[in-house]
């Protein structure tokens, strides 16, 4: 049985000459985020399982969504503890992605798009480490009361009238959204670019079932976005969700599987569940389909007594 990526990492690490795969950061940063998502479930399913049941977002979505179980306190305190390590892994990931990619020296291929290719791909890569680092911003954006009032004004000094309505694109709400959606999509387009790295770089190791994955995720990432944003869109815009004319007839269903037969959302409740199941699993999946083209970078740890001006032996190798 193949030990986690997680586990290796930590307790994986030693002295001497050792072979690393940037995958295995990627995993480790999947794995974190998703015992993250499990310990904040049980946690408040069992202690607050109204926060999740009775989530603000419910009416709007139409059914659940991943993040209910830590978006009120105390989930929303395990939940940001525990995705702060997840940051370091993706960063990680990100280093050595682009480390190998220069090793290989990817922009003096002979094809007339290799360069765009490698920006595209290294762009995205140190993206979504930087989008790892604004998801933090989740945790302060939406789910709180306190949060919820204006926070952009007409005019420098002067407070809004009562029917002052704040733009959709200030709401903290939508912001929470956003920060959200930026990791989410700066993931899929990472693994984007290394398929396309691979498979129009020097070693072509792309095989059927990497370019499957690439089909399939691609569809459940649009779709996903897609659901999100109309939903949004139409509460807001339209009478529906918390705008709904037989709001009190929409009773959310309390379940990771199904929607209640009546929602007051613009799209079914079950095309949400649908659409959030099928994202997290092609999320979850990118370490065993992203090994293209992947070679090992051999890491040389040395820790000897150190003389006056003398240098540390130290180095990084590929294989």
């Amino acid at each position: 049985m193949k030990t986690p990526n997680l586990l290796s990492l930590l307790f994986g690490q030693s002295t001497g000459t050792q072979r690393v795969l940037a995958r295995t950061y990627l995993g480790a940063a999947l794995e974190t985020h998703f015992l993250s998502l499990v310990v904040t479930w049980i946690f408040t399913l069992i202690w607050y399982p109204y926060e999740a049941w009775k989530h603000p977002k419910v009416i709007t979505l139409g059914a659940f969504n991943f993040c209910f179980s830590w978006d009120f306190p105390p989930g929303n305190y395990i939940g940001l503890f525990m995705s702060s390590f997840m940051v370091y892994f993706l960063w990680r990931y990100a280093i050595l992605v682009n480390m190998r990619a220069k090793l290989h020296h990817e922009p003096s291929l002979s094809c007339c798009c290799c360069k765009t290719i490698h920006g595209f791909a290294a762009f995205w890569t140190y993206f979504q480490a930087m989008s790892a680092s604004f998801y933090l911003l989740i945790w302060l954006l939406g789910p709180i009361s306190a949060y919820d009032g204006p926070i952009h004004m007409p005019k420098l000094g002067v407070l809004p009238g009562p029917d002052y309505k704040v733009p959709m694109i200030f709401e903290s709400w939508t912001l929470h959204t956003v920060a959200f959606l930026s990791f989410a999509i700066a993931s899929w387009l990472s693994y984007v670019g290394v398929y396309l790295e691979s498979k129009y770089g020097a070693i072509n190791s792309v095989k059927p079932k990497h370019t499957y994955y690439i089909i399939a995720y691609s569809i459940s990432m649009i779709g996903f976005v897609f659901v999100y944003l109309i939903q949004d869109y139409m509460e807001y815009y339209h009478h529906y969700g918390k705008n709904h004319p037989e709001i009190e007839k929409c009773v959310p269903r309390e379940s990771l599987l199904f929607a209640a037969n009546v929602t007051c959302s613009f799209l079914p409740g079950q095309v949400t569940i649908v659409a959030n199941w099928c994202w997290f699993i092609s999320l979850m999946l990118a370490p065993q389909f992203m090994d293209l083209r992947e070679p090992a970078i051999t890491e040389s740890y040395l820790v000897s007594p150190l003389e006056e001006e003398e240098e540390p032996l130290a180095g990084i190798q590929m294989n």
